[in-house]
């Protein structure tokens, strides 16, 4: 079935997924693209842009999205803006840290640490590099990674240490954050992909002869093999050589916004598609040896599709532009979300 066509407003607000963020140093009350939710908790997850996934210890289901951060206990869901002090900003990233400890990454507000009962902010008076924070990551030393608006910072527990184009990061603008089994982090960016030991950066384009741009996603897989995705499909790095994935190896799009690795070692690939309409948007499962695609045709609620996460049942969430949360058991999907657009 068909998408039906969005309000103007609404379309307005998915335009603001191209242009990531304001100008640097923007205030959070002037974000343009905050969509403030109709209420603060209610029974089914609210139409709002999802940009990312995750489930907390307790089996809670933590949405980052343009109202704010929203939890799902299994009966409410519930949004925490005024809990975790990021009110009237977009959040576009969210971690549980080994301590317990969740952080969530907004646009404009920068990020904040809730412990559950009070939280702390990170902003660039406390040493972070932007106030825009798209990704954020732990890594084994237990050290949390912000990818922002202008380059990469590392907190310490005490401190922040900034990475930019200045240290040799490949650009500025970084997206998504991950680390191989040597140690060495891997940054994807609107630039390209780059990686740090500890000393100094590498750009991956000098290792396999060819530039990236606008890498949205990155994971590493059973075997080591560090998998990234952006505009240009999806590649995989084997530390040697690189396999490149696209419509014609199978993926359902060259888009590629979001990744995830699931429990038996299948990758999830999602595509955003095309705006405001979602053509050609979805999301690809590799088994590694074929592509399975799902549309609306199976069961997806959208065809924008944003960001995936596995919870501990081993069922597939899908967060979307234009139509909330659904999930998927292996079988069969369940929507989350109001049949109606917000007003």
């Amino acid at each position: 079935m068909p998408l039906p066509l969005l309000p103007s407003r609404y379309t307005t607000l998915i335009a603001g997924l191209v242009a990531i963020a304001g100008p640097a140093g923007q205030s959070e009350d002037r974000d343009p693209y905050f969509t403030p939710t109709a209420a603060r908790s209610t029974s089914s997850m609210p139409r709002v842009i999802i940009r990312n996934m995750r489930e907390d210890r307790a089996g809670n289901i933590w949405f980052a999205t343009f109202g704010g951060p929203i939890r799902y206990d299994g009966k409410e869901f519930a949004n925490f803006s005024e809990e975790v002090g990021l009110t009237r900003t977009r959040i576009f990233s969210l971690l549980e840290a080994r301590s317990g400890a969740l952080w969530f990454g907004s646009i404009t507000g920068g990020a904040s640490r809730y412990d559950g009962k009070s939280f702390e902010k990170f902003t660039k008076k406390e040493g972070l590099g932007n106030n825009d924070v798209m990704w954020i990551f732990e890594d084994r030393d237990a050290n949390i990674w912000f990818g922002t608006g202008n380059g990469a910072s590392r907190y310490d527990g005490k401190s922040m240490t900034n990475f930019t184009t200045k240290e040799g990061l490949v650009d500025n603008a970084v997206y998504t954050i991950a680390q191989d089994a040597s140690g060495r982090i891997w940054f994807g960016t609107q630039g390209g992909v780059c990686s740090y030991d500890g000393k100094s950066f590498s750009n991956l384009a000098d290792r396999v002869g060819r530039p990236f741009v606008n890498v949205r996603s990155m994971v590493v897989d059973r075997s080591g093999n560090l998998w990234f995705g952006g505009q240009e499909g999806a590649f995989r790095y084997d530390g040697k050589t690189l396999a490149t994935f696209t419509s014609r190896e199978g993926l359902l799009d060259d888009f590629v916004g979001s990744m995830i690795l699931d429990r038996t070692g299948n990758l999830w690939f999602g595509h955003p598609g095309s705006f405001p309409s979602g053509k050609g948007g979805g999301a690809s499962r590799y088994d590694g040896k074929s592509f399975r695609h799902f549309t609306q045709r199976d069961g997806l609620s959208s065809l924008t599709v944003f960001g995936m996460l596995e919870d501990r049942a081993g069922n597939i969430w899908f967060g979307s532009a234009d139509a909330g949360a659904c999930r998927y058991d292996g079988k069969t999907f369940t929507n989350f979300s109001a049949i109606s657009p917000p007003r």
